[in-house]
């Protein structure tokens, strides 16, 4: 009885291409879905850094007065693409950078801490006239598919959300 299935499973052939797209149609799902993470990935990154360059350009020409923290985040919100819930998750920071004594912001930019039931001191301290200003923005995002290919790398919050970070640098103009 075994040699007879034995032979019979040796000369059929019916069924190899099952077992080929078995194996690797997980393998050709995976590099899809890791493409399409990182496609959005870029493109939320792509559209955070264009609205950051759209509102520092309002504080760098100082056209009036200096827009505060609230004010900063809404006109970066309201110039990105991907605004749902924008002004709860962003998060600024902006100081003045001494160019003769030159100091390293250390780490990477802040991002929300959903955690906490206050929101910690933000270091958005706008500067004067000539002063060589830094800006860091952070906004989270949840990963289109958390447990896939990019979304399983990108490095989360505790509540499952990665931040998206963008450094600017510029010298607001003298005024009049």
């Amino acid at each position: 009885m075994i040699r007879f299935l034995k032979d019979r499973f040796r000369r059929s052939e019916a069924g190899g291409v099952t077992v080929e797209f078995v194996i690797l149609l997980p393998l050709v799902f995976y590099f899809f879905f890791l493409a399409l993470e990182t496609g959005l990935w870029s493109a939320r990154e792509i559209m955070l850094r264009r609205a950051t360059n759209l509102a520092v350009r309002d504080v760098r020409l100082a056209t009036g007065a200096t827009p505060g923290y609230d004010a900063m985040k809404a006109l970066i919100c309201e110039r990105s693409v991907f605004d749902a819930g924008c002004l709860e998750n962003i998060r600024i920071e902006m100081r003045a950078m001494p160019i003769a004594d030159w100091a390293d912001l250390g780490g990477p930019a802040p991002c929300v801490d959903r955690d906490e039931d206050f929101d910690p001191a933000n270091g958005f301290l706008p500067g004067q006239q000539n002063n060589l200003m830094m800006m860091r923005v952070c906004r989270l995002f949840e990963p289109l598919l958390p447990g896939t290919g990019l979304g399983r790398q990108l490095p989360e919050g505790s509540d499952g959300q990665y931040g998206v970070r963008v450094t600017t640098a510029f010298v607001t103009e003298p005024r009049g």
